[in-house]
């Protein structure tokens, strides 16, 4: 006997607190290292030959590189929505208009919210990870 499936409306809900979680931890750790930067910024310009330069360096460098990796995380699960959105639409377009139709229509937004909060989520890790071991780093110093 088959196992009855999750309802994806609860695998989807989860989903989106699950990501608004992440996203309120990373609010929270980029306050956190934002409190801990300012005042090495201002040093260093105030007095150069004591800034924090290895510190300054890694501002610049850590954010091209945690997004480059979001983009690659969330690149599959974007060509998921786009080939889902491709392959709905063609249908669609030669649908007479029915009940079914209807039906079709909201379990396609359901999965296009589904999809879209998996690479919204593939995306915040490697920035996630980011912010939050700075934070770490930067909390023991102070």
């Amino acid at each position: 006997m088959p196992r009855p499936r999750k309802s994806r409306r609860r695998t989807t809900a989860a989903a989106a607190v699950a990501l608004a979680s992440v996203n309120a931890e990373l609010a929270l750790a980029s306050l956190s290292v934002i409190g801990a930067r300012a005042p090495m910024i201002v040093q260093a310009l105030q007095d150069p030959m004591r800034g924090n330069y290895a510190e300054l360096g890694r501002m610049v460098s850590e954010k091209p590189l945690a997004f480059a990796k979001g983009a690659a995380a969330a690149g599959p699960a974007w060509l998921a929505m786009a080939a889902e959105s491709n392959r709905y639409f063609a249908q669609a377009w030669c649908a007479t208009p029915s009940l079914a139709a209807a039906t079709g229509a909201m379990a396609f937004w359901g999965r296009m919210l589904s999809l879209g909060l998996a690479w919204q989520s593939a995306m915040l890790v490697p920035i996630h990870a980011a912010a939050t071991a700075n934070a770490r780093r930067l909390g023991s110093r102070a």
